[in-house]
């Protein structure tokens, strides 16, 4: 669990349209620290996405308008377009490293993102194992603040 001063930072950025890949070593806290207390303590519009299996990473451009109630769009513009409208609004993707492995398309996934990402009412925010430099696709990253679980940074409980 992300200590407080680290945890409003997070709380701040999200609620200023602002986009965070948030990562750290396996079994930090990142998923528990987003699922159970992060979405319950923002007032975004949310959606979280797992790319865990067995999600299909094919259908993630799908999946992505269809939980923001788009069931009609078609066209990546048009959902573009339709998400910079209104509220701010909140894309979770957890085990975003994963989609470095099964995505056939990754070059063409990122620059999609990357156009959630540019929006000012809309924030992304990864959850995975390494930094996004570790992707070498900089304009991508370039998009995000870091911010890394670690022991610094972490309460940790006993198993």
């Amino acid at each position: 669990m992300l200590r407080y001063k680290e945890y409003t930072w997070l709380i701040g950025k999200l609620n200023a349209g602002k986009n965070v890949n948030l990562w750290g070593k396996q079994d930090m806290g990142k998923t528990f620290t987003v699922k159970n207390c992060l979405l319950k303590d923002i007032t975004l519009e949310s959606v979280y996405l797992n790319l865990e299996y067995p999600f299909s990473v094919a259908h993630l451009f799908d999946v992505i308008p269809m939980s923001f109630d788009l069931y009609y769009q078609q066209d990546w513009q048009n959902i573009i377009s339709e998400l910079s409208d209104g509220l701010n609004r909140l894309l979770v993707i957890d085990n975003f490293d994963r989609l470095h492995f099964v995505s056939d398309s990754f070059t063409d996934d990122l620059l999609r993102l990357q156009q959630l990402a540019k929006l000012e009412n809309f924030s992304l925010l990864l959850i995975s194992r390494m930094p996004l430099r570790y992707f070498h696709f900089t304009s991508f990253a370039n998009c995000f603040e870091e911010l890394e679980l670690n022991e610094t940074n972490t309460w940790t409980f006993g198993k």
